[in-house]
């Protein structure tokens, strides 16, 4: 009758208040029977005494878009326990894109991991993706900053009643073809260059599916509170569900806004807006050095920006604008870069902006200047800029989820590249080691619906995230003593600990603690 019988477990269904021993029986990719005992014939039988037995972990927040196609193994996901992705986040997606977007992208990705963008729509892409037979199961948002510079450019154009009308209609057929809902970087080229009134037109085509859109939104640091304000307007004026991106306090002088971010965000609830956000368990962000840059810098895309970081009274403005936001100079020993494309530079991976304008012999803006000139503008880099207890109240909202702000990644291959941030690899082992077996902040089967359950009922992805009968098999089987991270800042790529097997639709993703070949991820569709 099973393939597999899971014996003996802990069973965390993602919806009891309590764990239960019980045995899983798992058919067709299917999860056949929940039990006190199950007997088979010819099943394979993992043993669970003492473990925790949960759905997979959702990564809500995932950037493996490209990821999966240049090494679908997902390896540093598998390996936390996930089995599902929410990708496309922060305004940037795989598809659908066309025009100069479409040329660039896909300059950029043949130029850098050999592979052909040879795909525009949103149904084109997800076929690809499938194709590639990826290790976690896949749902994919589109990104509004993608659609935006398609259809406008990379540029400070606004959309007119004509542009608005292509930019809806690009949308509506994303929609058509699979996509989950929508994604607004607003922090981010072109979308720091619309207001909220397009926003709201915009994310109106989700609303009128019941999808979500989800905000990096405009300012996480001094201008935090108009940033949300500006996000609960858009969701008010559309009607769509609302997933805050990462919420956070970025910088010292920002720690004492979070009780009125939390107003904010609590205040359009009790209003009937839906809300949700999603938070990674570390002190430090990650994203590229440019985002230090005025967004004025990024009006006209990358040949732009690269022209005006060559002219000296562009360099002379943009520094008076930078030590607006930060004066202190001991700021850039908080920035470390971790990832740049040559060769030239990998050296200074690792190593801070104070360290490496000092290696080279420059001043800080012009290290800065000069760094992204040379590597094209994609340089990566992490900030050290948040309040730990911030971090922990923030965890503690019953409306926060877990998601990782990476894309998938593993210790060899194409993408064991850089110092990526150890998020990468240890997001949801860090969060049941540290804020549930350590701080004991949430009980078992409270952290099991935080990293699992509760974002699928929130995207509306069913049959997924629970140990139930009839649900697809994605399960993790871990031990709470020992699960934890062991990715760090210095040494990002390395595993985690305590993750002893994982069921991707039925099929074993890790088994006693190591990944294995098998890749039975499935592309979701809305």
């Amino acid at each position: 009758m099973f393939d597999v019988i899971i014996k003996g477990g802990l069973v965390a269904d993602g919806k009891s208040a309590q764990v239960e021993k019980l045995d899983v029986g798992v058919k067709d990719g299917l999860i056949a029977d929940v039990a006190p005992s199950i007997q088979s014939e010819g099943a394979r039988i993992i043993e669970a005494g003492g473990k925790i037995v949960a759905p997979g972990f959702v990564d809500v927040h995932s950037h493996s878009d490209y990821y999966l196609l240049i090494d679908p193994r997902a390896r540093s996901k598998v390996t936390q326990g996930v089995t599902t992705e929410v990708g496309g986040n922060c305004g940037y997606s795989a598809a659908p894109m066309s025009g100069e977007t479409r040329r660039q992208r896909a300059k950029d990705y043949e130029a850098q991991f050999g592979i052909k963008v040879d795909w525009a729509g949103m149904g084109e892409y997800l076929q690809r993706l499938q194709a590639a037979a990826p290790a976690v199961n896949f749902a994919a948002l589109i990104g509004y900053n993608t659609v935006r510079g398609s259809i406008l450019g990379p540029n400070s154009s606004q959309p007119g009643a004509d542009g608005m009308k292509k930019i809806k209609e690009m949308i509506n057929k994303a929609l058509d073809e699979g996509a989950l809902g929508m994604s607004v970087g607003v922090v981010y080229p072109p979308a720091c260059f619309a207001e909220a009134r397009e926003f709201i037109e915009a994310v109106s085509c989700v609303s009128a599916r019941g999808k979500v859109f989800t905000s990096h939104i405009r300012s996480e640091g001094a201008r935090l509170l108009e940033a949300l304000d500006e996000m609960v307007t858009v969701a008010k004026g559309s009607g769509a569900k609302l997933q805050v991106s990462h919420l956070k306090t970025a910088g010292k002088d920002n720690w004492g806004k979070l009780d009125r971010a939390f107003e904010i965000l609590e205040e359009a609830m009790a209003q009937g807006v839906s809300v949700m956000a999603d938070r990674y368990p570390y002190l430090a962000s990650n994203t590229g050095l440019q985002v230090t840059l005025p967004d004025r810098a990024f009006d006209g895309g990358k040949a732009a920006l690269t022209g005006r970081l060559a002219d000296p009274r562009e360099r002379a403005a943009f520094t008076e604008e930078i030590l607006k936001s930060h004066p202190e100079p001991e700021y850039w020993e908080t920035v470390m870069v971790s990832q740049v494309v040559t060769e030239a530079n990998k050296d200074l991976e690792g190593l801070t902006v104070a360290q490496g304008s000092a290696r080279r012999g420059k001043e800080v803006f012009s290290f800065i200047y000069d760094l992204l000139m040379q590597e094209g503008t994609d340089v990566e880099a992490i900030f050290f800029c948040m309040s730990e207890d911030n971090l922990s109240r923030i965890l503690r909202k019953p409306w926060v989820v877990l998601g990782s702000d990476s894309g998938a990644r593993a210790i060899d291959g194409p993408l064991a590249i850089g110092r990526p941030h150890p998020r990468t690899f240890g997001t949801f082992p860090r969060f049941f080691k540290e804020f549930v077996r350590e701080k004991k902040l949430f009980t078992i089967p409270e952290a099991v619906r935080k990293t699992s359950t509760q974002a699928l009922e929130f995207f509306g992805i069913g049959r997924r995230g629970e140990i139930k009968k009839g649900y697809f098999a994605d399960i993790v089987v871990f031990d709470p003593d020992t699960i934890g991270d062991t990715s760090t800042y210095a040494d990002p790529l390395s595993y985690s600990n305590g993750i002893e097997h994982v069921l991707v639709n039925g099929i074993s993703a890790v088994e006693g603690g190591k990944p294995t070949e098998n890749r039975a991820g499935r592309v979701i569709t809305g």
